[in-house]
């Protein structure tokens, strides 16, 4: 590779990839304990950062007083560190799949780290307010260090999808035939992790206030920084230990370029712009420039666009929260700190139960006995799993709850436990909004089982050598860095604006500005996931085809629930398995995205352009292949 962009091995070379890739395991296939110590890391590491959010966000009243801020210019601190993150997760995401993410997790933490000594330098002593310099070497090293933070933070979210991959995947996915050598199913799926990693993003800011606000109650400032650097060795010990998930000396992309007649294997460096142009890149800069193409044809999808929006203000009216619940224990009830921070750590308490609903075991598809369940997906009627139920409750009730806190932010004549109880409630719900976004991008936008891998399998075959892809879901990874950056951008907005809009509008009016502007996105977010349109994803050629081998599934699916009837013992997804195996003689050629239906019912989420079944419309040839 020394000097090269990619190499192209033509079939008639007899170079087996598939062999030479085989004795480099990938962090898919290790032993479930060692995935979850890595995962707990990352989730640690990404709650390490909302951790220091939120500490600098309750230093905040010291800190003005001893730079003799009498203007609040202390609060930018955080709205330029959530610059700076987004600044880095928006643009250079797409480095470490070229170089591997260790490096850049270990290069970042140890950088952010001096740069917390001038800020607990900066509020050492009372300082005079004609004297700017001690303000701004705060404001500046914060600004840094956002920006050095996020080399860090872009990785923490895509490595559980390196261990787990990026799907969702119930036993009964909606239209889709249930496979078990699917290659997105290779990992075993993020399931509950994904709820925990949502608690370490958005928890933790209200777990920092609190440490910050206690430390201000009793100690100088300083110490919350003191605090910070602590911290921050703690998580870099961890990620010293943690074994890497993508080791640069292995980061190889694979894929099958064909040339007319031809056909050859393309090994490169580098993933996003193998994966654009199926070239490698011949410097970082180059995989970088792709990766800013990808996000630009991500964000330029109304659906996912919607979705993103949603996911952020939604980041940020948690952050508004943690805000103006501060503000409002602290100037109305007139608490110490330390209660300030006990009281606004019950929204962290709130989203923390959120957790286990991540895991969609009580309305599976799966429970449905006796019935078609490939036939219910696609019948008119509500069939209530346990991600539309997350969706109902969640897009109904976040508003509501938002304009409660709004009537009872009033004073002193609310008890002082219902804003609490009502802030907590709103953190429960911004959980599961945000975890059911994360879900909906990675549902939707993974192609994995539609890109070559490296290694394949035959039904038969051993389990070791289950059919693997070493993709790093490049459509996925951009549409997270897309939705963090708009979260950390609308969150630096409410952060400087926040406390302006609260004294010029006062608590109850800033509040619900925050209130009917969820109300909008909740509208938009719902009407992005409304199936309105049935599309064809199988070629007219194959539709009679496959019509009769759905025509002899369900007779045999009929025979078999009568047989069960009679004799008892089997379930109904035991009877579906076996009627798919007693019509596997009738079913049609191979066809991408293994649909039971000619048709599937589409939101306009799924249209867009870059999703997965937009990419097997193009693969089966039903739409132009560069379409929409």
């Amino acid at each position: 590779m020394k000097g090269r962009s990619h190499v192209s091995l033509k079939e008639t070379q007899g170079v087996n990839v598939a062999h030479l890739y085989n004795d480099r395991g990938v962090a898919r296939d290790w032993s479930p304990q060692r995935k979850r110590c890595v995962a707990t890391v990352a989730c640690i590491s990404t709650a390490m950062i909302g951790v220091l959010i939120g500490i600098y966000a309750g230093l905040v009243p010291a800190l003005q007083y001893y730079i003799g801020d009498d203007k609040h210019y202390t609060i930018l601190g955080n709205v330029f560190f959530y610059l700076g993150l987004a600044v880095t997760t928006l643009l250079f995401w797409p480095l470490p799949l070229l170089h591997g993410r260790k490096p850049y997790i270990l290069t970042s933490l140890i950088l952010a780290m001096p740069l917390l000594y001038p800020q607990a330098i900066s509020v050492a002593e009372i300082r005079s307010p004609f004297v700017h310099t001690w303000r701004w070497c705060l404001l500046g090293s914060r600004a840094f260090m956002g920006l050095v933070l996020g080399f860090a933070s872009m990785n923490f979210h895509s490595i559980l999808t390196d261990l787990f991959g990026a799907s969702l995947m119930s036993s009964y996915p909606h239209q889709e035939l249930a496979d078990k050598y699917d290659v997105r199913r290779h990992g075993g799926g993020m399931g509950v992790w994904l709820g925990i990693w949502t608690w370490c993003f958005m928890g933790s800011l209200a777990v920092g206030f609190f440490i910050g606000a206690a430390i201000i109650n009793t100690q100088h400032p300083s110490w919350g920084f003191y605090v910070s650097i602590i911290i921050l060795a703690f998580v870099m010990v961890l990620n010293v230990v943690c074994p890497e998930t993508r080791p640069s000396a292995y980061r190889r992309s694979v894929m099958e370029v064909r040339d007319g007649d031809e056909i050859s294997t393309r090994i490169a460096r580098g993933e996003v712009m193998m994966h654009r142009v199926k070239t490698g890149p011949r410097w970082w800069g180059e995989e970088v420039y792709h990766g800013l193409r990808l996000s630009v044809e991500m964000i330029s999808q109304p659906g996912f666009a919607a979705v993103a929006l949603y996911f952020g203000w939604t980041y940020c009216q948690f952050v508004l929260i943690i805000i103006l619940l501060g503000s409002l224990t602290s100037r109305y009830y007139s608490l110490r700190s330390s209660l300030v921070g006990l009281c606004v750590a019950g929204v962290a308490v709130g989203a923390l139960v959120g957790v286990p609903f991540q895991k969609a075991n009580i309305f599976s598809r799966a429970r449905y006995r006796q019935k078609d369940l490939a036939h219910q997906s696609r019948a008119r009627r509500v069939a209530w799993t346990s991600h539309l139920l997350r969706r109902t409750v969640f897009t109904a009730l976040l508003p509501l709850m938002s304009m409660a806190y709004s009537l009872a932010s009033r004073g002193t004549s609310t008890p002082i436990v219902i804003p609490v109880a009502l802030a907590a409630v709103i953190g429960f719900l911004s959980c599961l909004a945000v975890a059911e976004c994360n879900g909906l991008i990675m549902e939707t936008f993974d192609c994995s089982d539609l890109q070559p891998a490296t290694s394949r399998r035959r039904r038969t075959g051993s389990p070791k050598r289950l059919r693997r892809n070493f993709s790093s879901f490049p459509r996925v990874t951009a549409g997270f860095a897309i939705s963090h950056a708009i979260a950390f951008i609308l969150a630096a907005g409410t952060t400087g604006v926040g406390g302006l809009v609260r004294r010029r509008l006062g608590q109850q009016a800033a509040t619900g500005v925050g209130s009917g502007i969820l109300v909008a996105l909740t509208a938009l977010f719902s009407a992005v996931l409304v199936r309105f349109k049935t599309v064809q994803v199988v070629p007219e050629t194959e539709t009679s085809k496959m019509e009769k081998w759905d025509e002899v599934r369900r007779h045999s699916l009929r025979r078999r629930s009568a047989a069960r009837s009679e004799g008892g013992g089997r379930t109904a997804g035991d009877d579906l398995q076996g009627a798919l195996q007693d019509a596997e003689p009738w079913r049609p050629p191979l066809v991408l995205g293994s649909p039971t239906h000619p048709t599937r019912r589409m939101n306009l989420l799924e249209l867009g352009s870059m999703t997965r079944w937009s990419e097997i419309r193009r693969k089966n040839r039903v739409i132009d292949e560069w379409s929409n």
